[in-house]
């Protein structure tokens, strides 16, 4: 499948403050800092969809993207080791 369009459609914390379901979503979960955010980026075809960084937990937020209008990617929170305040862990459940 070619991807014509990637764009970013919100960030989230919880269920009620995702988007609507509009379409089927593909979810990236895993590790803090193993490349979720860029194998995104990668898959879309550009460098600077998804914020990455080197610093593990950087990526604190649940991202959604819409390719093509025919389905999400979701970017994850990594699980494990991460930088981030105890309320911001707490924030995630």
């Amino acid at each position: 499948m070619k991807i014509s369009s990637a764009d970013f459609i919100k960030s989230a914390t919880r269920p009620g403050n995702y988007p609507p379901e509009q379409f089927p979503e593909i979810a990236f979960a895993g590790r803090s800092n193993v490349g979720k955010s860029s194998l995104i980026n990668v898959l879309v075809n550009r460098k600077s969809l998804v914020r990455t960084s080197s610093t593990p937990g950087r990526t604190q937020l649940i991202n959604f993207f819409n390719i093509n209008d025919h389905f999400s990617l979701v970017d994850l929170p990594g699980y494990g080791y991460a930088k981030v305040p105890l309320s911001v862990k707490k924030a995630w459940g």
